[in-house]
């Protein structure tokens, strides 16, 4: 169940990056009265959003019931 629940997360994680990347290519056209400062603050939002699923990962991660004899999980498998 965690297993669902982490891939859920690194799905939703991947879609932010994917709107991060698009951003930022918005961004690097070149100032545009109106738009710029939208995209700035959208950017902002979704790297926050990043930041709150990397750490739900992580905890998801972390919860995962270890196999016996394999070694310990990373303490932050994103950062």
């Amino acid at each position: 169940m965690t297993q669902d629940h982490e891939k859920n997360l690194e799905k939703a994680r991947d879609q932010l990056l994917a709107q991060r990347r698009s951003l930022a290519e918005a961004l690097a056209g070149g100032y545009k009265k109106g738009q710029t400062e939208n995209h700035i603050e959208r950017i902002a939002n979704v790297q926050a959003a990043i930041n709150v699923i990397a750490a739900a990962i992580n905890e998801e991660h972390l919860a995962a019931p270890v196999p016996p004899g394999a070694p310990a999980p990373p303490e932050d498998r994103w950062r």
